[in-house]
């Protein structure tokens, strides 16, 4: 029923994946159920934390699905900042220990979360430590621009990407006022 309403209206195309996504939840949970009372164990009542968990587990399912049979190829060769990580043989939260900044501002840099201008004490700072170009630093954050890693669906809704500035980010992270204040050059 669903692949028809997708081939006779494609602009229903998302309510048709949330209904079938809403299927397979219950389907599993009376199956689940229905285990559960075959076997003689007690039925547990689920209270909305699990019922959020479940949620959670299945969107990220069908999303691991979906990247693993996605057949579109990927949209640059050119190497993002994880791929250079990588063969620094660093992760995200080596390098913010390295330069002493929040790791989710690192993290929102290269996962393409976070918009120009890059201030240029970060940026300069990734360079050095990453030791690459300044044409590689615009490479690689071109690239995560234009792939940007949405990392897992949460409990209520599908994962999103929301770009900001880098200033915005600098402030709201939990960085102390004075880290603050130096990467953004207000020191």
């Amino acid at each position: 029923m669903l692949l028809e309403i997708e081939k006779e209206a494609p602009k229903f195309k998302d309510q048709a994946a949330a209904i079938a996504q809403m299927w397979l939840i219950r389907a599993h949970a009376a199956i689940s159920r229905d285990w559960v009372a075959c076997e003689g164990l007690p039925v547990v009542e689920a209270d909305q934390a699990m019922l959020a968990r479940g949620y959670s587990n299945a969107l990220n399912a069908l999303y691991n699905a979906e990247i693993k049979t996605s057949s579109s190829p990927p949209v640059s060769t050119s190497q993002g900042f994880h791929d250079i990580l990588s063969a620094r043989g660093k992760e995200v939260f080596q390098l913010a220990s390295e330069l002493d900044i929040a790791r989710g501002v690192l993290a929102d840099l290269f996962n393409g979360w976070m918009l120009g201008p890059i201030r240029e004490r970060l940026r300069d700072a990734v360079i050095f430590s990453l030791a690459i170009t300044r044409d590689a630093f615009d490479s690689a954050l071109q690239f995560a621009l234009k792939n940007p890693r949405l990392g897992y669906a949460k409990a209520e809704n599908v994962p999103t990407v929301t770009p900001r500035s880098c200033d915005e980010i600098i402030r709201d992270s939990n960085m102390s006022p004075e880290r603050k204040r130096y990467w953004l050059g207000e020191d």
